[in-house]
């Protein structure tokens, strides 16, 4: 072995010295590499137009066969739905649903579902959600579709979208009247918003065990389910219409799916598409612009919390999205109306019903550009991948210093191969253990029933509780180099570790989710890379102390919402900007927690299991390594000289 690694033998020498050499350079190109690639992105030559790849979606596009009658009915649904909602502020009107289903000749059901909030002192809060299911008659109950609205009371802090129910009563009508249908149809109004949707799901396939959410049992079931579409309509004059697609944990409808409602808004007069507002109708043009809608979709997609009901049916592998209508702001001369909505659901509905087998043809992994232009995985993984790599090389070039070290002086030489200290494997291996184990502990604690009743009994608030558990657990880290000594060996073997965690993580999270894999490496690659943990000097070290600092998971947080408070709330002062980020900060981490209780979001999981311990591990480089003289052992001058 001592001649495979001699450098006084190896031509190879030099190449590797000069990868040593260079270490910092090269990974910071590759770095900047990634993210040039990336701001390219929205040139057409990296883009392609969005097409259908499935055909059998095409028949909804014909024509309709909606009368004005279906348009009528649901005009007299919205003035009745609107005076029940005045006597029923605080609950769903569930009787004057359940006849109107009923009327139209639905098979017609309620489910209840009960959430035990493990949080704050263990509330309970209940709801009901009604559906109606209509059966298919050309065929058995093999295959559905669902048509979705959540119920927002009057008195919710949301927009009311309580149109969408009088909207979905008109098509059901008219679909009952139709013999075309192959699948069944599912109609359901949810109450508690996403927290409904989850537990009808949950009911529906049974197979989730939600110690959290009792999600009940359903009367009865339709067809396996191959899509959904959930409808969210401010009113009937509608001036544009936003396309939710954005799932749990970053997952996406079918591309497909996406492009029939964005081309039956077309055909129907209203102007659709992703993160549509009133501002931004017209079709971006500037590459600056097609960039900002890069970003934002990646900066939604990071979080992995739905942006509306439609995400939760992803986790099943059913392809779903939700339609945002929004009202007209102020006159207009004409607008398409309440009939070119319910043109739009019957051209989706009639598309899935034509469905031979679930959506598999286009693309699941995608990035918008704009409505009609799309970046494939194929095209932006690239970008993550140097920057991942980044780490993966530097891990490679470290590893290659423990045989071939870069010499400042010419006159200095590697000894032999038993000059070279040997791996301590417990104390590394021990170490790797501990940290993995704190980011165990870390993830479990917040779920902890008898921790959380101890913080409430003690009247703390649910987010400073929470917190309280991060910061405790990261000030005892702070301390624990203090109690471990690493010489310079075995730091550069736990920092290789380290390099290769993380850029295997970066890699396998970029995989699943390429938006928060993304935005994780551009914030962590160039830090771990500018870290020097084995240098000497109270200045060097506390240098390298700040960025580990900087790259701690709650810091990070903590940053990422200040600059978003300061673009959101440029009249406040310096203090109030500060406390307003901390009170933000405290408020994401819970929602984080409870998101991975309720609905299996595994963002908070993912950064307390892997990216926490890493971070510990390289806090213990920089603060654990004691620089060690290694006795070597002299080489001839003529070897070197024919090296």
């Amino acid at each position: 072995m001592g001649l495979l690694t001699n450098p006084s033998i190896s031509q190879k020498a030099k190449y590797c010295k000069a990868l040593i050499r260079h270490n910092t350079l090269i990974c910071f190109g590759l770095y900047l590499l990634g993210v040039g690639y990336f701001c390219l992105l929205p040139d057409p030559n990296f883009n392609s137009a969005t097409y259908f790849s499935e055909n059998a979606l095409l028949p909804g596009l014909v024509y309709s066969e909606l009368r004005t009658e279906t348009i009528t009915l649901a005009k007299n649904y919205a003035g009745e739905l609107k005076r029940e909602r005045e006597f029923h502020r605080k609950e769903m009107p569930y009787a004057w649903m359940l006849a109107k289903l009923r009327k139209i000749g639905l098979e017609t059901h309620t489910h209840n579902f009960t959430l035990s909030y493990p949080l704050g002192g263990g509330k309970i809060f209940t709801g009901k959600n009604v559906y109606g299911i209509l059966r298919a008659p050309r065929i058995g109950a093999t295959e559905s579709f669902v048509i979705s609205v959540p119920y927002r009371s009057p008195d919710s802090v949301y927009l009311d979208v309580s149109a969408g129910i009088p909207l979905m009563l008109a098509f059901a009508d008219f679909a009952r009247r139709q013999k075309y249908w192959a699948k069944d149809i599912i109609f359901l109004i949810t109450e508690q918003e996403q927290l409904g949707m989850q537990a009808w799901l949950q009911a529906y396939y049974g197979s989730e065990d939600n110690r959290v959410l009792n999600a009940g049992s359903l009367n009865a079931r339709a067809g396996a389910i191959q899509a959904a579409i959930n409808l969210e309509v401010h009113g009937f004059d509608v001036d544009y219409i936003n396309i939710k697609i954005e799932g749990l944990n970053g997952q996406l409808p079918n591309l497909d799916l996406h492009n029939l409602a964005q081309k039956l808004s077309q055909k129907n007069g209203i102007v659709a598409g992703y993160r549509l507002s009133e501002a931004k109708q017209r079709k971006a043009n500037s590459h600056w612009e097609k960039l900002h809608n890069l970003l934002a979709m990646v900066f939604s997609q990071a979080t992995g919390v739905p942006t509306g009901n439609h995400g939760l049916f992803h986790r099943y592998g059913i392809e779903a999205l939700t339609l945002e209508c929004f009202e007209q702001s102020g006159y207009k001369s004409s607008s398409p109306g309440v009939g070119a909505l319910l043109k739009i659901v019957e051209g989706i509905s009639r598309s899935l019903n034509n469905l031979l087998e679930r959506f598999h043809q286009s693309y699941f992994f995608y990035l918008l550009v704009t409505h009609d232009r799309f970046v494939s995985i194929g095209d932006y993984m690239p970008s993550l991948g140097l920057m991942a790599g980044a780490l993966l090389i530097s891990s490679f070039i470290h590893y290659l210093s423990l045989h071939y070290p870069e010499f400042k002086e010419e006159e200095q030489s590697l000894g032999d191969s038993e000059s070279v200290p040997r791996m301590n494997y417990v104390q590394v291996g021990l170490l790797i253990f501990l940290t993995h184990s704190i980011g165990a502990l870390t993830s479990v604690l917040p779920f902890h029933a008898g921790l959380n009743n101890y913080l409430h009994t003690a009247n703390l608030s649910t987010q400073f509780s929470i917190s309280m558990i991060m910061v405790s657990i990261s000030m005892v880290v702070l301390i624990l180099p203090a109690f471990v000594t690493l010489d310079a060996f075995n730091s550069e073997v736990l920092q290789i570790a380290v390099l290769l965690e993380l850029g295997t993580a970066l890699l396998t999270v970029g995989m699943l989710n390429f938006s928060l894999g993304f935005i994780l490496s551009v914030i962590i690659v160039p830090i771990v890379l500018i870290l020097q943990p084995r240098q000497e000097g109270f200045l060097n070290k506390g240098c390298s102390g700040l960025f580990c600092t900087i790259l701690h998971p709650l810091v990070i947080v903590y940053l990422i919402l200040l600059v978003v408070t300061c673009a959101l709330f440029p009249e406040l002062t310096v203090n109030g900007l500060l406390g307003k980020a901390l009170t933000a900060t405290m408020d994401a981490i819970t929602y984080s927690v409870v998101d991975s209780m309720i609905y299996g979001n595994w963002l908070f999981n993912v950064i307390a299991l892997i990216f926490l311990p890493a971070w510990i591990l390289l806090w213990f480089v920089i603060f654990s390594t004691k620089t060690l003289k290694v006795e070597k052992l002299e080489v001839d001058s003529k070897t070197l000289k024919q090296d």
